[in-house]
């Protein structure tokens, strides 16, 4: 089955799948409610990952022979949703939920033999080796993707939107470096995001039939980004330079640094839920949901572009690492002007307006 054909499969089993199993979802507990941090109107269905994960395996399984470490990133995925589909039904504490992704991250590993190797050569020095300290950073970066996506994950589309772009992003890597494996689990994965996206864009024709992806999908599309990338890092398939991954994601790496270092600033666990990411940021400046959904959409697809037409381009990675430390720097500068820039925003973009639920 050619590449995109398997982004097709996805898609349409993950939309059936999630038409299908919105009748079940109150039966079995699946429902957010309102309350809290979560400030959305109404009950919603809490079903998006589990139909991602359906999207996923049907896809992946039809689009080729995936090899050993392919079919062991699936079932390492099958107990990641699983996990979060218990979290998003029963409320999981947190140590619990940190022990089950070490252990998934540490079955990757071992099921695998992959790890990170080095950090690639980031400033012009020669690469930097990780040695023994290998194996706990691949641990721990997976662990923190996951973490991330699950940050990403509060408002309409945005999960969902800037892992649509990644799995693009590493879609096109994949093929572009001959990683059949790679390329048809990212774009399996692509597929199933653009399923759930039908039902969870900020938009009008979907209020009805609205959707979450919970836990279980946040948790699944971390999980699968860590997994495709630390393929595409081996010398023995594609041999990307880490920076490169990156950039596919610059908005969910930039949360996870952020939200990480201000929680511990505070002496907060970096895993205790808040309302100080930078979409939360972004409506409190009057940015409307929309607004924020096409702001992060439309940065995450330059960028993605960029770092796959630089690697295609045999840019230098210090150059690269440069650069994306310089894009950090500026996003966190724009975060900070969005009150300023939110005062200034036409009437029809602003938050107070758009009467859309968050």
């Amino acid at each position: 089955m050619p590449v995109y054909a398997a982004s097709v499969v996805a898609f349409l089993i993950t939309a059936a799948l999630l038409l299908a199993l919105r009748p079940l979802a109150s039966s079995v507990g699946l429902l957010d409610h309102p309350g809290g941090h979560k400030t959305h109107s109404g009950t919603v269905p809490v079903i998006g990952g589990i139909a991602m994960l359906g999207g996923l395996l049907i896809a992946a399984i039809l689009g080729g022979d995936l090899g050993h470490h392919g079919h062991v990133v699936l079932l390492a995925a099958v107990f990641m949703a699983f996990i979060g589909a218990l979290d998003d039904r029963f409320n999981l504490a947190p140590q619990f939920r940190l022990f089950a992704h070490a252990g998934a991250a540490i079955a990757l590993v071992y099921g695998t033999k992959f790890v990170v190797p080095d950090l690639g050569d980031l400033l012009g020095t020669g690469d930097v080796s990780l040695g023994w300290a290998a194996l706990p950073f691949t641990v721990i970066a997976c662990m923190a993707l996951i973490n991330a996506f699950n940050m990403l994950d509060g408002l309409d589309g945005l999960a969902g939107g800037c892992g649509l772009v990644a799995f693009a992003g590493l879609s096109a890597i994949a093929v572009m470096h001959g990683a059949p494996t790679s390329a048809v689990l990212a774009a399996s994965m692509l597929g199933a995001c653009l399923g759930f996206l039908v039902f969870n864009l900020p938009a009008r024709f979907n209020r009805g039939m609205r959707t979450f992806m919970g836990d279980a999908g946040s948790t699944l599309l971390g999980f699968l980004l860590a997994c495709i990338g630390l393929i595409l890092l081996q010398p023995t398939r594609a041999d990307i330079p880490p920076v490169f991954i990156l950039w596919v994601m610059p908005i969910p790496i930039f949360e996870l640094f952020t939200t990480t270092g201000r929680r511990l600033l505070r002496g907060h666990s970096p895993v205790r839920a808040d309302d100080g990411h930078f979409h939360n940021h972004f409506v409190r400046a009057g940015f409307s949901v929309r607004l924020v959904f096409s702001l992060y959409a439309g940065i995450s697809v330059l960028s993605a572009w960029a770092g796959v037409k630089a690697l295609e381009s045999d840019v230098a990675e210090p150059i690269m690492f440069g650069l994306f430390v310089a894009f950090f720097v500026l996003w966190l500068v724009f975060v900070r002007l969005a009150p300023a820039i939110g005062v200034r925003l036409p009437l029809r973009l602003r938050r107070q307006v758009e009467n859309l639920p968050i």
